[in-house]
């Protein structure tokens, strides 16, 4: 059997008005893993210690050996990880360790109502796409526009828990209608090698 290689990160928008009616697609490649990505994976192979900076812009050192458990599929009303929106558009550099302005969960002026973190897989046999989707509904009274997107994970070492960002997208502008829903897909394309 042949082995599965990671061809490319992707991420999808799609953005539905008040009556479920799909108003904007789209879709663009990921070119937003960064450096805390990298060294997670460097720290399982090589087994050293990882110090990332968490999404407070605190350093911690994480031991690969002492991870209890790695998750990206947050709650419903949790703004702390999973995939996350904002309205910043510096841009992406490999060391950012949060988003340059997060849209906070909540139904007040300038925030979306977070929906839950979920995996997917499309497709099948070594051609099929493995990701995670949100769901962010617009409840504040007025159009939002999102301008960038992220994943963080919360990572725990049996007695804490960091939260940190492994990839940000700045994107074209997306403008959320009061009332409507955006869903943002990231995903991972594989392909035979």
């Amino acid at each position: 059997m042949k082995d599965r290689n990671i061809s490319s990160v992707r991420w999808r928008i799609t953005v539905r008005d008040k009556s479920g009616k799909v108003i904007e697609q789209k879709e663009g490649k990921g070119d937003s893993v960064l450096d805390n990505w990298i060294k997670l994976f460097e720290s399982i192979k090589t087994g050293t210690a990882w110090t990332p900076n968490d999404t407070s812009g605190s350093s911690c050192s994480i031991s690969n050996l002492a991870i209890t458990s790695c998750a990206g599929h947050a709650p419903a009303g949790n703004d702390d990880y999973g995939i996350l929106v904002g309205t910043g558009t510096d841009p992406v550099d490999i060391t950012d360790y949060q988003l340059a302005s997060k849209i906070s969960h909540g139904t007040g002026s300038g925030q979306l109502s977070y929906g839950e973190t979920s995996g997917y897989t499309d497709g099948s046999g070594l051609q099929q796409d493995r990701g995670m989707q949100r769901s962010f509904d617009n409840n504040s009274g007025a159009d939002i526009t999102i301008k960038e997107i992220g994943m963080v994970l919360k990572i725990n070492d049996g007695s804490s828990d960091y939260y940190i960002m492994v990839m940000r997208d700045v994107i074209s502008d997306t403008t959320v209608p009061n009332g409507g829903r955006v869903t943002i897909e990231y995903w991972f394309r594989w392909n035979p090698s």
